[in-house]
């Protein structure tokens, strides 16, 4: 059982077992809001920080969109990830298929910025 977290900076870190809310909340700097997704083929979780985009300078995370492309949208700050949801709405942990496919993504996808001071930057896979 394990669960990822990734930061804006790129560094992502494998962590065992299920996290409970603070844990989460810790992870992402702030309150949780998950988005649902799929990962290696199954339903997994993102969780972002709700507020993210309400801090005087929000930092996007590149990566994470490109693990998780949200419609419309940019994810702002670190994140973490975990599998999908259980019968009884519980938050269940990365299956070994996610987690290789994260860590093949942490390995492969590298995050480049055209300008620090800018809201671009290039994914390159």
């Amino acid at each position: 059982m394990a669960w990822a977290t990734l930061t804006v900076d790129g560094n992502m870190d494998f962590h065992d077992g299920v996290p409970g809310l603070r844990d989460l909340q810790r992870a992402v700097d702030g309150y949780v809001e998950p988005v649902a997704f799929r990962l290696a083929g199954c339903p997994a979780t993102m969780w972002l920080n709700e507020e993210g985009k309400l801090v005087a300078e929000p930092e996007r995370n590149w990566k994470a969109e490109a693990i998780c492309p949200l419609a419309g949208s940019w994810i702002a700050g670190n994140v973490a990830f975990t599998g999908g949801v259980g019968p009884k709405g519980q938050t269940l942990a990365l299956n070994d298929a996610q987690v290789a496919e994260l860590q093949h993504i942490d390995q492969d996808v590298c995050v480049i910025l055209l300008d620090k001071g800018a809201p671009s930057g290039v994914v390159v896979g």
